[in-house]
């Protein structure tokens, strides 16, 4: 029966530990959502905000930058960035990168109130800046990896393809073409068409 209890309790533990942890990314999204005067996004902030103790949020993540990235991880999850795995498995490069459009189209839609919040604090903070230039980079990686089957080797060229492509599938891409009231798909209709036309212009021989 002692095992049972102990169990059972471990049980009930990691549940509480798991709403906790649930709570302080719901703060710590909304401390970094809110909007002039807000304070300034710290584990105090989060802490007052979830209604917890500063060493409470520091076990959970350890550090400002240990709650950056779970939070940037909780909302690559919503966004669906996570099905870029699928993008990779793509034996047809080209439609690889229509799918790569697709997923960041879709990442931007779903979480751009929040993403302009995050780019005016990482201005004000550098561990905030560092860790979403850290993020923002792995996209430029991703476009490495897809071009290097488009051309193998390096080259200047090669190089400008790939940042005019990371260029293409950023935020500010998409955030500019969402003015005129233009739906999701009719912005990633424009994206592809771009991402397409540059692909050719930058492979022919």
């Amino acid at each position: 029966m002692s095992v049972k209890k102990r169990i059972y309790r471990s049980e009930i533990r990691a549940a509480a530990a798991d709403e906790t942890r649930t709570r302080i990314l719901i703060a710590a999204r909304e401390v970094l959502g809110a909007g002039k005067g807000a304070p300034v996004f710290s584990l105090d902030a989060v802490a007052r905000q979830a209604g917890v103790t500063r060493l409470t949020v520091y076990n959970q993540f350890g550090s400002k930058r240990g709650l950056l990235e779970a939070l940037f991880d909780e909302l690559a999850q919503e966004g669906g960035l996570f099905e870029l795995h699928a993008v990779f498995a793509q034996a047809d490069v080209e439609q690889a990168l229509r799918q790569f459009v697709s997923v960041f189209c879709r990442f931007w839609s779903r979480q751009g109130a929040v993403l302009p919040r995050f780019g005016a604090v990482a201005r004000l903070d550098d561990e905030i800046a560092a860790s979403l230039k850290q993020r923002t980079e792995r996209r430029r990686r991703a476009l490495t990896v897809l071009v290097d089957r488009l051309m193998p080797g390096a080259s200047r060229k090669k190089s400008d393809l790939i940042d005019t492509l990371f260029a293409l599938t950023g935020f500010e891409m998409f955030h500019a073409l969402s003015v005129r009231q233009r739906s999701r798909d009719a912005i990633e209709a424009i994206l592809q068409d771009l991402v397409a036309d540059t692909v050719r212009r930058f492979t022919q021989r």
